[in-house]
């Protein structure tokens, strides 16, 4: 797995240990239980979109170094179709993370 998976996977997986958590330990009642889950699974979240927008940014950075390297090998036309479909597929990606948008 790459750096920036198991960073994902670990921001997860560390949420996931802390809503177990905080339910194990939580003093108050139900409704104040579920009121704390719901703000901890926003953070989750939010960490979660951080992560995979740095991610989409070095994905974009690195499309781009490697167009440059191509370029003097593949028809410039065939790589900027390539980096058009490589972005319209992160699009879709962001879109499934984040369906408020």
């Amino acid at each position: 797995m790459s750096d920036n998976t198991n960073f994902v996977v670990g921001v997860l997986v560390g949420g996931l240990v802390g809503v177990a958590a905080g339910l194990m330990l939580a003093p108050d009642s139900g409704e104040k239980t579920r009121e704390k889950l719901k703000e901890q699974a926003k953070v989750v979240a939010d960490d979660v979109r951080d992560s995979a927008g740095e991610f989409t940014i070095r994905l974009k950075d690195g499309a781009e170094e490697v167009m440059k390297k191509a370029s003097s090998k593949i028809p410039y036309e065939t790589l900027e179709c390539s980096l058009a479909d490589a972005e319209k597929k992160l699009e879709e990606l962001e879109g499934q993370l984040d369906p408020g948008s």
